[in-house]
């Protein structure tokens, strides 16, 4: 292998003690490169055949027709490996649904049918920003690489980024007699580049010592050649015709808005720092803690942009705009002297660590003896939870400030921290990792001394292994700012950055405002270049507010109006609970209130209950306590207690509250877990805090949960009328967990909401696992789950389902095809079988993750805080040129600015038309059977997002290791922030354990409530 093939620039410059790059000089013949300019290709090349670049392949024999001598046509992709679309195409443009499908789809996608009419007509502003030119004439594509080839892209970019290739990419030309200043070029960071210059072939010779201000060494040339190959003319009318509807979507297309999307980008990307779609100046100091008291994670404001087709060429637009918003993110804490990082970021690791000294620090750093795998009874070193810890922080950047390396400029990266059984229990610090220099062995603690004159402190900390294979002690570097923290924030961190976000809609506009004029389109050199223009303003849309529903209880209904809010002061539930609640406890937790606060809670919560309707049996429950410490389950006790009130009411119990002491995970999904798969029981939990203040409101809010589980419904629409035939509701999530134990993944979890009743204001989940990070549920997965549902529904509806609504939430476009494919089509098959009839689907996929905002333009469209009234829908603009889609905002927001649901019709046979169907999803939001105002999304995905997080508690395994304080405890596995972009539609799933089936336990259930827990809303 070559010292390139091995990933080593020969620079003359040292990382660290240990560095292991390749001495080996880079033997070249130099080759002056040729410019491009506005003629021919046939005129201008800028490669010498006769020679041959440094570390280049040989000469092909391909041919001429190949390309440039020795340089034949490349793939672009590995040909051994499978192929996917997607693997390495741009991901900060979103695509449409078809441009990820491979072949003809069975049924395409679902076309508008036409817009809706209901409702009173309002103005709304909206964060997307119109093009209103883009260039016609075609666009030349250029492959970029470098030679000698290191595998690495970022070195492509560093390599492109230099002075010598810029001014050699603007320097003027003579064509004829007249000196002509090239076009500009927009290079997407990685293997391609654009221009409105024709040139076969352009190489440029860089010398990197010379680029980064080094003195160049003749016995080490530091050579590499910077390529330039025309590979295609990108077609930009293709677009037009796409969004005109005159051709259907193809590569050509793609290759349009993928170049539209970089030249967008090129001119922000020049001056302020791009991660993904996002943007953010690095000279903004202002950062908001996330952690604290000991500061590591801080939240940062950015500029959120994207390029999107849109529907506005039906109001006399061209069907591009540009979505603009602020982006919030969560980054490491940067700089500040590693060694002091490392210590606040352990003592926000684990409570036992809080406060920890210097010396307790380097105690803890220490290996631990653990048994030799291959020798047992044997002691041998192994990592300790401290240092394992410090796993998190791999592949973080730094710099180098200390002296002799104030001014270098070089970024290095964490590959591990130093570790190697071989030095024993006092692990690698600076003191007993060593190396030759000048023939002799010296410690890395003594060559700072003698090179730098300097004295580590914390010499007794693990060092830092580089990239490059340098050994660095931390007391020695900088971190540096703006690097993404790419984990699960905790509920103490997630409440911090929910404060940083919100903001009214009045400063979000401002805000999205000032993030234009950061953009500078105006003056942005690459727009002009290409001829494109960006209006600088929101556009006003017209939107429709759609009128409320009215609220039906049991003895009268009520109309909430715009307010979005009712009152149960006074209402009767419209159906109380089917099971009487008679056989029933309430369960102390470790003492945390004493039996007579414990009885007068449930004495006001009798009260309440009762006013609302409930069936009670029994007024006066019996009170127990329970022990629970860590890791241990009462398993023992509560079944004694469940045996007890059997015995007692001669039948099994029908519920059981819990008082819990605090908001400790592990001992809710515990205890969950020993009533819903055990006992086959629902039960309530109730804060100890809450129990002690026995307020009626409070009550009431848990009567509803209450009256739910036990087979009742809080209300339902008044007059409702949407169902022409029997139908049912299907709501689909899948949720992917956070990492396990040991580091193993935990699986995704899939869950399934199925209507119960005519007017769907109940419904019965069934959850299961679904393999690691697969979002697309396999066709085997739903025939385990849904038979058993479309029985129960089949008995309690007394026929089959004529018409179902499959709402499905947390997928991407490129995972459309797959669940018309693999999950509508198995429901289909399973309703044909059981049911023994036809039916009829519509699909639709609900999604909340975008950057779509409303901005009322006058006070009838909006509320005091002036965000859009519930019931705004929005089908215009935004929205898809030609794919039937909407926005809708059903609720109020209580804080912030609101986030409408992009609800996208995939498949449309129920037919329901336009105006019915958007008034149909905003009156089921009020619908939501635990709350007293509509939710903001419909209440199917709403309830599988609940029961997907429920269902964690039924998984095989120590619910304990999953609890989120044991997992800040647990720093040997990874917790993954879930943005969607890593899950996958795979259907070859790895093995992973089913869940605990409800009653599971053998003998421990009563048939009665297993079938009962089934077909109720345990979950709510």
């Amino acid at each position: 292998m070559s010292q390139h093939q091995g990933g080593y620039l020969a620079i003359p410059s040292f990382d660290g003690p240990s560095d292991t790059r390749s001495a080996t000089s880079h033997r070249s013949g130099g080759s002056q490169s040729r410019h491009p300019s506005q003629v021919s290709g046939s005129h201008v090349s800028g490669s010498h055949h006769g020679s041959q670049a440094p570390g280049s392949r040989p000469p092909s024999t391909v041919g001429a027709a190949s390309g440039p001598q020795g340089y034949p046509t490349p793939l672009g992709y590995d040909p051994g490996r499978e192929r996917r679309f997607g693997d390495d195409f741009n991901k900060n443009i979103d695509l449409p649904p078809e441009a990820y499908v491979q072949g003809k789809l069975d049924a395409p996608f679902a076309r508008r049918p036409g817009f809706g009419t209901q409702g009173k007509k309002v103005g709304m502003q909206v964060n997307q920003f119109r093009v209103l030119n883009v260039p016609t004439q075609d666009v030349i594509q250029y492959d970029v690489s470098v030679s000698p080839d290191l595998g690495k892209p970022a070195f492509i970019k560093k390599v492109w980024k230099t002075d010598i290739v810029q001014n050699e990419l603007k320097r003027k030309v003579t064509v004829g007699k007249q000196e002509v200043t090239p076009y500009k070029w927009i290079f997407d960071g990685n293997k391609l580049a654009w221009s409105r210059n024709n040139v076969a072939e352009l190489r440029i010779k860089v010398d990197m010592d010379e680029a980064q201000g080094r003195r160049p060494n003749p016995q080490r040339p530091n050579l590499f050649y910077l390529k330039l190959r025309r590979s295609k003319s990108i077609r930009l009318a293709s677009l037009k015709a796409y969004l005109d509807g005159k051709i259907d979507w193809d590569t050509n297309v793609l290759e349009c808005i993928n170049f539209f999307d970089h030249v967008l980008r090129q001119g922000p990307s020049e001056r302020l720092l791009q991660i993904k779609r996002n943007f953010y100046n690095t000279q903004n100091t202002q950062a908001f803690p996330l952690s604290e008291p000991h500061r590591t994670i801080e939240a940062i404001k950015g500029i959120y942009s994207a390029i999107r087709m849109n529907s506005s060429m039906l109001t006399g637009g061209l069907g591009l705009g540009v979505n603009v918003d602020v982006a919030n993110t969560a980054f490491w804490r940067g700089d500040i002297n590693f060694a002091e990082f490392v210590r606040n970021y352990i003592w926000s690791c684990k409570r036992e660590w809080d406060g920890m000294p210097w010396n307790g620090i380097y105690k803890a750093m220490k290996p631990d003896p653990v048994e030799d795998k291959h020798q047992p009874g044997r002691q041998v070193p192994g990592p300790s939870e401290m240092f394992k810890a410090l796993r998190r922080l791999h592949k973080l950047s730094f710099t180098v400030k200390h002296r002799g390396k104030a001014n270098d400029r070089k970024v290095y990266k964490i590959k591990c921290f130093h570790w190697d059984p071989k030095y024993g229990r006092e692990g690698a610090n600076a003191r007993n990792v060593k190396f030759t220099r000048d023939g002799r062995e010296t410690s890395v603690e003594q060559y700072f001394k003698d090179q730098y004159g300097i004295r580590l402190e914390h010499w007794q900390m693990p060092l830092i292994e580089t990239t490059r294979g340098g050994n660095f002690p931390m007391e020695c570097v900088i971190m540096d700012r703006f690097q993404r923290y790419n984990f699960k924030l905790d509920p103490d961190q997630t409440a911090k950055m929910i404060k940083f976000a919100v903001t009214r809609p009045a400063q979000r506009s401002q805000a999205i405002m000032e993030n234009i004029r950061a953009l500078k389109w105006v003056e942005d050199p690459y727009l002009r270049e290409f001829g494109i223009n960006i209006k600088p303003q929101m556009e006003t849309v017209g939107a429709r507010v759609l009128m409320n529903p009215k609220i039906q209880f049991a003895k009268k209904s009520v109309d909430p109006g715009v307010r979005g809010r009712w009152d149960l002061r006074g209402q009767v539930f419209v159906t109380p609970n089917v099971r009487p609640l008679k056989a029933w406890a309430v369960i102390v937790v470790n003492g945390c209130v004493d039996p007579p606060t414990a009885q007068r809670f449930a004495a006001a919560f009798v009260s309440s209950y009762k006013g609302l309707g409930g069936n009670i049996g029994t007024a006066q429950p019996r009170v127990f306590n329970v022990s629970m410490m860590r890791n241990i389950t009462p398993a023992e006790e509560i079944k004694n207690i469940y045996q007890t009130i059997g015995n007692h009411y001669q039948q099994p119990p029908d519920l059981f509250f819990f008082v819990l002491p605090d908001k400790s995970q592990v001992n809710y999904e515990r205890l969950k877990r020993n009533m819903d798969v055990r006992l086959a029981m629902v039960s309530q939990m109730v804060n100890f805090a809450h129990v002690k203040k026995a307020q009626p409101q409070y009550c009431a809010n848990v009567a509803m949960k209450v009256n739910a589980k036990l087979g009742g419904a809080t209300s339902k629409l008044f007059g409702s009328g949407f169902f022409q035939a029997p139908t049912m509701m299907i709501g689909v999530d899948v949720s992917h967990g956070t990492g396990g134990p040991g580091g193993a993944p935990i699986p995704s979890m899939a869950a399934m909401t199925i209507s119960m009743d005519r007017d769907a204001t109940r419904y019965a989940a069934v959850c299961e696992t679904n393999g690691h990070r697969v979002e697309v549920l396999a066709p085997a997965r739903i025939r385990e789950m849904f038979p058993d549902a479309v029985r129960r529904w089949c008995t309690t509806m007394k026929c089959a389902p004529q018409h179902i609504f499959y709402f499905r939430d947390g997928v991407s476009e490129g995972q459309f095809a797959q669940v018309l494919k693999y999950e509508v089509e198995e429901v289909r098959k399973i309703i044909e079988e059981v049911g023994r009839t036809k039916v009829k689907i519509t699909v639709i996929v609900a999604t909340k993750r975008h950057h779509i905002r409303f901005f009322p333009t006058g006070p009838d469209g909006g509320d005091n805080n002036k965000n859009p009234l519930p019931g705004t829908v929005l089908e215009h603009e935004v929205t898809h040129p030609f794919h039937y889609d909407f926005y809708l905002c059903s609720h109020v927001a209580l804080q912030g600015t609101a986030r409408p649901v992009h609800y996208h019709i995939l498949h449309d046979e129920i037919g329901m038309p336009v105006d019915k169907l958007q008034q149909m999803i905003y009156h089921h939001c009020y619908q939501y059977i635990r709350s007293t105002t509509p939710v903001s999304i419909h209440p199917a995905i709403y309830y599988a997002h609940l029961a997907a997080a429920r269902a964690r508690s039924h998984e095989a395994g120590n619910v304990s290791e999953r609890d989120p304080l044991f997992r800040r405890e647990r720093m040997d596995r990874p917790l993954a922030k879930h943005d969607g972009s890593d899950t996958t539609s795979n259907m070859r799933q790895e093995e992973v354990s089913s869940l605990i089936p409800i009653g599971g336990y053998e003998n421990e259930a009563n048939p009665r409530n297993i079938d009962f827990f089934k077909g109720t809303m345990w979950y709510i």
